[in-house]
């Protein structure tokens, strides 16, 4: 009985000692540098202030308060039960005919107004100084060429494509609102062999607003931005 309790202590002893000599595999720990690669992005620049870098702009341009698409072009603006939607059209010399190169544009801009019953359009003359004939202007006291210019986009808008004319206000801003020659100006001012600073002022102006119905009364700052100079210098005449 003795020998066989000194037995099993021998054997826990050489079990315990078995498992002292065991060693265990110590992974080494990843190296860690010391000092990290950063490269350093020095950001282009965006003289338009679009948010598009000037490398990738293909509209360099682009005026103020306009939103642009990934290319730095201006888009039609529309997000949940708002529009907001700006177009330009420009005329040949003493003409208020609006060229034809615009007819597909139009059927977009129309379909668009159609799609926010509440939006509210508003359609400004423009005409170049060398075409206002200033004993007319003496006579009648508005710019009859602007005011049909605007005219002739209400009544397309109108009797084309059935928009009712009492959401839409036209204006007569003569020769204010003088485009610059660093604007930008759309495609289809060189698509219509246009040039200089003159030839830009021949031109109508629309703009629709879910939000926006009387440029007498603009409550917020962007309002003011994008409308404050057609309610100042455009005379509502319809």
């Amino acid at each position: 009985m003795t020998m066989k309790t000194h037995s099993t202590l021998l054997l826990l002893a050489a079990s315990i000692i078995s498992a002292g000599c065991q060693t265990t595999e110590i992974v080494p720990p990843k190296t860690i540098p010391q000092y990290e690669n950063i490269r350093t992005m020095q950001a282009d620049s965006d003289l338009d202030g679009d948010g598009v870098l000037d490398a990738i702009d293909e509209c360099p341009e682009t005026p103020p308060n306009v939103v642009v698409d990934a290319k730095g072009c201006k888009i039609i603006i529309e997000g949940g039960d708002a529009l907001e939607m700006e177009f330009r059209g420009f005329f040949l010399p003493i003409s208020n005919q609006l060229p034809a190169i615009y007819d597909t544009e139009f059927i977009k801009i129309a379909e668009k107004i159609n799609e926010y019953p509440e939006a509210s359009v508003f359609i400004f003359g423009h005409a170049a100084t060398n075409e206002i004939d200033e004993d007319a202007l003496a006579t009648l006291s508005f710019d009859s060429l602007s005011r049909n210019r605007a005219l002739i986009i209400k009544n397309t808008l109108v009797f084309q494509y059935n928009i009712d004319a009492k959401r839409i206000r036209t204006y007569e801003c003569s020769n204010k609102l003088l485009v610059r020659e660093t604007d930008y100006i759309n495609p289809s001012f060189k698509a219509l062999n246009l040039k200089g600073l003159e030839a830009k002022q021949r031109r109508a102006t629309l703009m629709a607003s879910s939000t926006v119905h009387d440029l007498m009364s603009l409550e917020y700052k962007s309002d003011m931005q994008r409308y404050g100079g057609y309610a100042k210098h455009c005379e509502l005449f319809e």
